[in-house]
């Protein structure tokens, strides 16, 4: 197989240059539009971080059968068309797992208490259905089904970042676009080796991600011949 890796991000500080758009929540919608557009019709649920959680991008999403659930954040997030009582932190004392919800049609606005507050967006799961969070020293803490479905889902980025991200090549250039690059090429190796696990050579060989990745760069510098058994 052959593959391509392009990355276009113009420096500079100009209004359409990489400083200006970096932080725009525009920027972000666009990027999750992008990612979804197969996915139009087919009732999926996404889960999005503060930077591109927001009313607009939901209803937008809702009428295209796609569904989401995102934490909110009132410094990263879009909070346009949210009641500003429920972007404000009460005031009296609240115990773990209490929360507020404010609806409109199929969109949940959840406030949550776990030492800090906690505000998701939603129009997959019902703000009525009880979830769980289980914690090795708390226990059990009582919220919403949508904050345990997050979670959940959350879960895998932390596990994969776990595993990994030792493996990450640490070479920070200056220019933005090669660091864009060479975390691409990492994510790309990191990948290929939990493809490489999956796989019935991994039966034979079992190298472990060190071992893969060394043998992977005396290959593609020809330091060592191959064979069909590797």
């Amino acid at each position: 197989f052959s593959f391509k890796i392009y990355v276009h991000l113009k420096e500079g500080s100009g209004a359409d240059g990489l400083d200006a758009l970096k932080n725009k929540p525009q920027l972000h919608s666009m990027v999750a539009k992008s990612l979804c557009q197969n996915a139009s019709g087919k009732n999926y649920i996404i889960f999005t971080g503060p930077s591109i959680t927001s009313l607009n991008l939901f209803e937008e999403f809702e009428k295209q059968e796609i569904y989401c659930c995102g934490l909110l954040s009132t410094r990263k997030s879009d909070c346009t068309g949210l009641p500003p009582s429920m972007l404000n932190n009460s005031e009296t004392p609240q115990s773990r797992g209490q929360y507020r919800i404010r609806m409109k049609g199929n969109m949940s606005l959840i406030c949550w208490y776990n030492k800090g507050h906690f505000r998701f967006l939603t129009n997959a799961y019902s703000p009525i259905q009880q979830g769980v969070i289980i914690k090795r020293k708390s226990g059990e803490i009582p919220c919403p089904l949508a904050v345990e479905a997050f979670a959940a889902h959350l879960s895998y980025i932390c596990k994969y970042d776990d595993k990994y991200s030792k493996y990450f090549i640490s070479h920070k250039p200056n220019k933005t676009w090669q660091q864009v690059f060479w975390f691409a090429i990492s994510i790309a190796i990191n990948n290929a080796y939990i493809l490489y696990k999956m796989s019935e050579a991994y039966h034979v060989t079992r190298y472990s991600r060190a071992q893969f990745g060394e043998r992977l760069v005396k290959e593609l510098l020809g330091l060592e011949d191959t064979s069909p058994s590797h």
